[in-house]
C-alpha cells in the first residue's frame, strides 16, 4: 500500500459493530483515501464461534482482510523483541507485533486498538504512526 493505512486489531472489530461514532470515524478515514488493514491473523483472536462472529463478520465484509508477508512478520519480530519487558510485564503478543508491522510499514498510519499501552509500545519511534482506542 502507499498511501495511508487504518490498521484494526481484533477488540476494535468488536467495536465498531456497536460504536457509532466510531464507525463514522473509520468511514470518514475511508473516503479521504484511507486503506483499512485487518491482518488475517487478527481473526485468531477476534473469532468466537459465538454470536459476537455476526458483527466481527460484518465488519470483515465490508474491510477485508490483509495478508501478511513474510517481511512483514519478520518486521513484526524485530519490533516485538526490540520491546524491554517491564515491571514483570510480558512481551506483547505476536498478534500484536503483526498489527504494528502492516501500520509501521505504511507512510502514514493510525492503529485503532483495545490495547493502546502495548501497540504504542511496539511503535515506539516510529513518528508517522498514531495509536488511538475508540
Amino acid at each position: 500500500m502507499t498511501g495511508p493505512v487504518i490498521v484494526l486489531d481484533a477488540g476494535v472489530l468488536d467495536r465498531a459493530s456497536v460504536n457509532k461514532e466510531f464507525r463514522w470515524v473509520l468511514r470518514n478515514l475511508v473516503d479521504r483515501g484511507w486503506d483499512p488493514v485487518i491482518p488475517t491473523v487478527v481473526l485468531a483472536e477476534a473469532i468466537t464461534k459465538g454470536p459476537i462472529d455476526v458483527t466481527v463478520n460484518q465488519c470483515i465484509a465490508r474491510l477485508g482482510t490483509v495478508q501478511t508477508t513474510e517481511p512483514t512478520a519478520r518486521l513484526a519480530g524485530h519490533l516485538r523483541f526490540a520491546t524491554r519487558r517491564t515491571r514483570g510485564r510480558a512481551r506483547p503478543s505476536g498478534i500484536d507485533a503483526v498489527v504494528a508491522a502492516h501500520a509501521a510499514q505504511a507512510p502514514r498510519a493510525v492503529v485503532f486498538t483495545t490495547d493502546p499501552s502495548d501497540l504504542r509500545l511496539l511503535l515506539d519511534g516510529q513518528p508517522h504512526v498514531a495509536v488511538d482506542s475508540p
